[in-house]
């Protein structure tokens, strides 16, 4: 085999470094149910922030007021591709992209792949081909956005869906993101960060002694054997919270480094009640 000269030395190889020396930049999906605060915990990235509006989603009056967000609108697929090159070609000053939401996305892939095979509005969506072209479609451009993450933390933003995988006699149920399963396997896999958001109701007395329940929004995180989750971190950093309260970038990364679980908010039992993560 013949030996390669140092001054030829591949870019492959020149580009070895040491995993402390890994890009901080993060992927995270971020999925649940409308109005369980996906955007609002979106806007806590650090900014400023581009959220990409897929498909009219309308879904950014809870963030009106914060400061350093802007957004694009994505109306059809060819926009979704031609903003991508603009991220990544053109090197905007954002810090961070939001993809709100790729379920909407699906629906405009869906269109583009109808336009494809020259379907009718009235046709059903049907066939190996046409679901396999979709998948294809949306694996290669959530990939393509996955890897700005080079220049920007990526989020992306889905509502949920609930699945029964398994056979008839044997269901393991799962929630996750409101595509087709292919494309779920695929986000999940790679994003850093997963988290289903959910509202609860806390119980505390008003300034009249009268008890009243309090919604909080909350973020799931730990390991569940039905909702999709995680975090990925050192094993040394110990077991992750079930969820946390108000979530924001800054509990995620510190809870991603372990200082959130050493120092402030490990999983407790006080009077009956699991302490907020915060």
């Amino acid at each position: 085999m013949k030996k390669v000269s140092k001054s030829k030395v591949p870019a492959v190889v020149r580009g070895i470094k040491s995993v402390e020396d890994l890009d901080e930049n993060h992927v995270v999906l971020l999925y649940g149910k409308s109005g369980r605060g996906k955007t609002k915990t979106a806007a806590t990235f650090p900014g400023p922030v581009l959220f990409i509006d897929i498909n009219n989603e309308k879904g950014l009056k809870t963030v009106k007021k914060v400061k350093g967000l802007k957004f694009a609108r994505v109306k059809t697929w060819k926009d979704f591709q031609e903003l991508y090159w603009h991220l990544r070609d053109d090197s905007p000053d954002y810090k961070t992209i939001v993809l709100d939401q790729i379920t909407g996305l699906q629906d405009l892939g869906m269109k583009a792949v109808r336009a494809h095979f020259k379907l009718d509005d009235d046709e059903p969506f049907e066939g190996f081909k046409k679901w396999g072209k979709l998948s294809g479609d949306m694996k290669q451009w959530l990939s393509s956005y996955r890897e700005l993450s080079d220049l920007y933390n990526v989020v992306f933003i889905a509502h949920e869906r609930a699945f029964d995988e398994g056979e008839s006699d044997d269901l393991d149920p799962s929630v996750g993101a409101r595509v087709i399963p292919s494309v779920g396997d695929f986000v999940a896999g790679a994003c850093d960060i997963i988290g289903q958001s959910f509202i609860r109701s806390r119980k505390e007395k008003n300034n009249k002694g009268k008890t009243i329940s309090v919604p909080e929004y909350c973020l799931r995180v730990g390991p569940h054997p039905i909702y999709t989750t995680k975090i990925r971190r050192p094993a040394e950093a110990g077991p992750l919270p079930e969820f946390i309260v108000d979530p924001t970038y800054r509990k995620l990364v510190a809870i991603e480094s372990g200082e959130v679980i050493n120092n402030v908010v490990k999983k407790e039992q006080k009077h009956g009640k699991k302490q907020k993560v915060r």
